[in-house]
């Protein structure tokens, strides 16, 4: 339906699947946005994305406020216009984009001169060999869209691995990328687990997806490998 496009770290999107998205220190929902514990300037729950009436808005609950498009937003609600810049504290920079082949009546046009911004282009894969996954986390794998999503810690692993391809990136290097504190193997084990049940045509039989016992984990877009 839309995203947020990271202006701080090239590739990164937030894909927003659910009706109402906490954003803050505190935010633990699978789909809620998490901030750093230590961006002081960001409240634990600083401001809420509701979509209603066919629309998105931002509702800013926070003490410091919600920078839009240079303006700053406090204790209020503004509805969302594609390509709106939305800053929170030091560690949140983002542009918002309704999807195009979602985009609610309003923005179907992309180059409308009301709002004078692209939306971004159609998402499809640049090959149709092995795996790739799009900016709204939807999983492509030769040439053909599977039925479900990655969730937001799902799209996190694979991108950071994707970096990486058929290269083993080490545990503690991986599980820094996906939350960004400590957590155990067994977290992560779990969270590959999930994701293979996403991307794999036989999840016990993993062609994308390995781990190397003791080492770390290696992304294969291409399908190679097994373990």
């Amino acid at each position: 339906m839309a995203l947020l496009q990271s202006n701080l770290r090239s590739g990164e999107y937030y894909s927003l699947r659910k009706t109402v998205i906490l954003i803050g220190r505190s935010a633990i929902g699978s789909d809620d946005i998490r901030l750093p514990h230590d961006d002081l300037h960001a409240s634990r729950e600083h401001a809420r994305l509701v979509f209603e009436e066919d629309a998105w808005f931002l509702e800013d609950h926070s003490y410091n406020g919600t920078l839009v498009n240079g303006y700053l937003l406090h204790k209020a609600k503004v509805k969302l216009q594609n390509g709106d810049r939305i800053r929170i504290g030091n560690s949140f920079d983002v542009t918002f984009y309704y999807l195009e082949r979602t985009a609610p009546a309003h923005v179907t046009d992309p180059t409308n001169a009301d709002n004078g911004r692209l939306a971004p282009p159609a998402e499809l894969p640049p090959t149709q060999v092995g795996l790739w996954i799009s900016p709204s986390a939807a999983v492509w794998r030769d040439g053909q869209q599977l039925p479900e999503p990655l969730s937001r810690t799902e799209y996190r692993l694979v991108k950071y691995l994707m970096q990486y391809p058929n290269q083993i990136c080490e545990y503690p290097a991986v599980i820094h990328a996906v939350w960004g504190d400590q957590r155990n193997r067994d977290s992560l084990h779990e969270l590959i687990y999930r994701v293979r049940r996403k991307i794999e045509p036989i999840p016990q039989q993993p062609r994308y997806l390995i781990i190397r016992g003791g080492l770390g984990v290696v992304l294969f877009p291409q399908g190679t490998g097994s373990e």
